[in-house]
């Protein structure tokens, strides 16, 4: 099963800002968040395990299959370390396990019900692993270059990606110029699904992401930090393993999306510092938008509180919502003259409430996290008019618990 709810995509190169400067990393909750304005000073290993557990589908939105939904485990860890006076490397591992059940189709439902979803049966079981080895260079004071490689590799999955991010801090003005790129080369080659007789036996998909930003110092306690990013997906973007369902002719058909996919992202930052409580507060905005006509707003605010004896609390809410893909439908009435189709609860509209809260301590070359995340999504919280919701919408909750060690 090559799609999860929480799929990750394949790694890229300039994921984050370029560093903010020294003043930035005195504030508390930013550090995390920034590159180091200079190679490593000493190696460090990070370990990170996550349990993802999906509520099982409401049994009156059941219209057959197994309402057993997915539960996935991950293991990364991370090992960093200078490379030289001028250059320091990064290798990231991970290992995630999946099983459970999968939204397959979804019926009009009979009387006054509303739509129901078809699911796989509970026994999918799939691996992932991933590799991305990250070199940086720093040729002065003011320049750096990050390569990034990586290999990922499931049950029916395989990419390879590369990418290259080039940083300019001028001191002077306390502002930070970013610059990136990001490509993936992937191989889709299906093994499940209930053996779809019309699913494809092999395909393929590139992507290519290009992205620009700049980070601006306010003073020692406001940090500013915008980015626009562009990418093109091209070839088979589709999932081998869903349908859809069409009412006059009374049967399934595979799922069917455009061979392009073109997302540009927009999003803004604020860090801010507040003394008198030694906590810092976040805020975040994103605008996505792209030519299947999916347009969606995340607004993140997070209060990172430093307490007595190293200790730090973090309670953080996030909300999402977005509009569908022009090719969605929970149902059709009749097919669809360009042949596209797509009942996919992840291009329908709605909205969801995101809540986590994380405790992390500082024991003094170690730190050890905590996070709890609960993720309910809901037509009810669009920002839009939903005239059907998706029965399939997910809710989830995520317990992740990390180390940092200094070696």
């Amino acid at each position: 099963m090559a799609v999860t709810d929480n799929k990750k995509t394949q790694p890229t190169a300039g994921q984050a800002l370029a560093a903010l400067g020294a003043a930035a990393l005195a504030i508390p909750g930013i550090v995390s968040e920034a590159n180091a304005a200079a190679p490593l000073a000493e190696a460090s290993f990070d370990y990170k395990y996550s349990a993802y557990r999906e509520a099982d589908l409401d049994r009156n939105k059941l219209g057959g299959g197994s309402p057993k939904r997915f539960e996935i485990d991950s293991h990364m860890l991370r090992f960093a370390a200078p490379a030289g006076t001028q250059s320091d490397i990064a290798v990231d591992l991970s290992f995630e396990t999946l099983s459970g059940a999968s939204p397959w189709f979804i019926l009009p439902g009979s009387g006054d019900s509303g739509p129901v979803q078809i699911m796989s049966g509970a026994s999918i079981k799939e691996e992932r692993k991933d590799v991305q080895l990250t070199a940086t260079h720093y040729f002065d004071k003011q320049w750096s270059l990050a390569v990034v490689g990586g290999y990922s590799t499931e049950n029916d999955y395989e990419a390879v990606n590369v990418g290259a991010a080039l940083d300019l801090e001028q001191a002077e003005s306390q502002r930070t110029y970013s610059a990136g790129f990001g490509y993936s080369d992937d191989t889709l080659e299906p093994t499940d699904g209930r053996a779809l007789a019309d699913r494809v036996d092999r395909a393929a998909k590139t992507s290519l992401n290009a992205f620009v930003g700049v980070s601006q110092i306010i003073n020692a306690r406001t940090v500013v930090q915008g980015s626009l990013s562009y990418a093109v997906h091209d070839g088979y973007l589709s999932d081998p393993y869903k349908k859809y369902w069409v009412v006059d002719q009374s049967n399934t058909f595979a799922d069917s999306r455009p061979d392009e996919r073109t997302p540009m992202v927009v999003e803004a930052k604020l860090r801010h510092f507040v003394p008198g409580a030694k906590a810092a507060l976040h805020l975040d905005y994103r605008f996505f938008d792209d030519n299947w006509e999916v347009t969606s707003h995340t607004v993140d605010a997070a209060w990172y509180q430093n307490l007595p004896g190293g200790w730090m609390l973090t309670p953080s809410l996030r909300y999402y919502t977005q509009t569908q893909a022009h090719f969605y439908a929970p149902y059709f009435f009749t097919a669809r003259s360009d042949g596209l189709g797509s009942s996919d609860y992840r291009l329908s509209p709605y909205g969801a409430i995101s809540a986590r809260l994380m405790a992390s301590k500082d024991w003094g070359g170690l730190t050890t996290q905590l996070e709890w995340e609960s993720y309910r999504a809901s037509a009810d919280y669009s920002l839009e008019e939903v005239a059907l919701e998706n029965p399939a919408l997910v809710e989830f909750d995520i317990l992740t618990l990390g180390i940092h060690w200094k070696l």
